[in-house]
């Protein structure tokens, strides 16, 4: 060979074996971007969903809480409103304390 193309060749190998060296960087660099992107993605989709199946369980107790809450109160049930609001006469809150031993 040549001292010339011997040379060149040199060089050329030089510029390879650091460009494989440059690659090796860049592959990790990405893996670990890959990685984080992965993982941020699947945070984000369990902090969606699972406050999404909680409330899926918890609105229908907290609505069956809040609808035996009102079971008093029935709208179309005039008597019942009534009732709730008139005043028992003194008579009746004596037999009621009576009752209660007081």
């Amino acid at each position: 060979m040549n001292p010339e193309h011997k040379n060149d060749f040199e060089s050329l190998q030089e510029q390879l074996h650091a460009q494989q060296q440059a690659l090796a960087h860049i592959y990790k660099s990405v893996e670990k971007t890959r990685k984080y992107i992965l993982w941020s993605g699947i945070f984000s989709i369990v902090m969606f969903v699972v406050p999404v199946i909680i409330f899926a369980f918890a609105i229908p107790r907290i609505i069956g809480s809040f609808n035996s809450a009102l079971g008093g109160f029935n709208i179309g049930d005039v008597s019942s409103t009534v009732e709730l609001l008139s005043e028992p006469s003194l008579r009746e809150s004596l037999e009621n304390l009576n009752n209660l031993g007081l």
